[in-house]
């Protein structure tokens, strides 16, 4: 983020829960959010992780990609999203 009051700004909740059909946008939505904000962007299936990460992913898995897709930066990867997608399956 460019502006620092925005950088030391405190959320109150870094969570969101975002629900609707298919195809309704949700991805759309986060994947923009993140492009006007200037911050990396994840998006992960949740069929695809395991609470171990043995079979699947695990959350590291999404960090590192979230450095990863900032180049390395890790600043600016502590303000990326993380979009988990099917988590109802």
């Amino acid at each position: 983020l460019s502006d620092a009051r925005e950088r030391e700004a405190e959320y109150s909740k870094p969570n969101i829960l975002l629900l609707g059909p298919s195809g309704s946008g949700k991805t759309y939505i986060m994947r923009t959010l993140a492009k006007l904000l200037g911050v990396p962007f994840v998006k992960a299936d949740a069929t695809k992780f395991t609470e171990a990460g043995i079979v699947g992913e695990d959350a590291e898995d999404l960090v590192r990609e979230l450095v990863q897709r900032a180049d390395n930066d890790v600043e600016l990867a502590q303000y990326g999203i993380i979009y988990v997608d099917e988590i109802d399956k």
